[in-house]
């Protein structure tokens, strides 16, 4: 997928379009909210030698009451024609030697890089620490509807706007209420689309998924998310 980057309200610049795409080899699609835990910094000493291809990169980060940190996390450079299951593969057994407290676990997401055209693209997958149970899940999507650049000012990517019903509108404003300040993961397949900071709680239940690039392919990208997430295969 070429999910990117995700925003917590739809861009005032979209629109919606239609949904048509090719469901022959559509997959289900997964998803989750989950609050990361930054205070935790399990690859300041990491255990045992590292792997191949596998480096430890440290990160400003600001902690909840302002104060500036380093945070430490680990990096797995793809192999050319590495796919993201194959590098996980490659990752995961390390991984699982890092010791965790109770209730948190690993997710990795993509790191990025710009190409000679100045496009990102996705050179290698780094860590991220999660905390406790999802807030919501794809179970709790409603409704997920494209929307793409107007035309009216600088060109935006597609998007996919997500619903969520009641309950998990409620239990996201609650989340989002406590933990400002901290980064949300979104979690799509297993994979950290995106970590945004909550800056203030958000009510009305919705999120908004930003896709990388302008073309086609994104916008047929942008589709096909949304039909996995109202759920047309089951």
């Amino acid at each position: 997928m070429l999910l990117v980057a995700l925003a917590l309200s739809p861009s005032a610049c979209t629109k919606k379009t239609a949904d048509a795409v090719d469901l022959a080899d559509l997959q289900p699609i997964t998803m989750e909210l989950v609050v990361v835990d930054d205070e935790l910094d399990p690859f300041a000493k990491p255990a045992g030698t590292l792997p191949e291809s596998v480096s430890v990169r440290a990160e400003e980060r600001l902690s909840r009451s302002g104060i500036r940190m380093t945070h430490h996390y680990a990096m797995l450079v793809k192999k050319p024609g590495e796919t993201d299951a194959q590098a996980k593969e490659r990752f995961s057994p390390w991984l699982s030697t890092q010791p965790l407290p109770e209730g948190r676990r690993f997710v990795l997401g993509d790191v990025m890089e710009e190409d000679e055209t100045g496009a990102p693209r996705p050179i290698g997958l780094r860590t991220y620490v999660v905390a406790g149970e999802a807030i919501v899940t794809h179970a709790n999507v409603v409704d997920a509807t494209v929307l793409e650049d107007d035309g009216k000012g600088p060109v935006q990517p597609p998007v996919v706007l997500v619903t969520f019903d009641a309950a998990g509108g409620e239990r996201f404003h609650a989340a989002t209420r406590e933990h400002v300040k901290e980064r949300i993961a979104i979690v799509v397949n297993d994979k950290a689309m995106s970590v945004p900071i909550v800056q203030s709680p958000i009510s009305g239940g919705r999120v908004s998924i930003s896709m990388q690039g302008y073309d086609d392919r994104a916008a047929a990208e942008a589709r096909r998310l949304a039909v996995g997430l109202r759920g047309k295969l089951k």
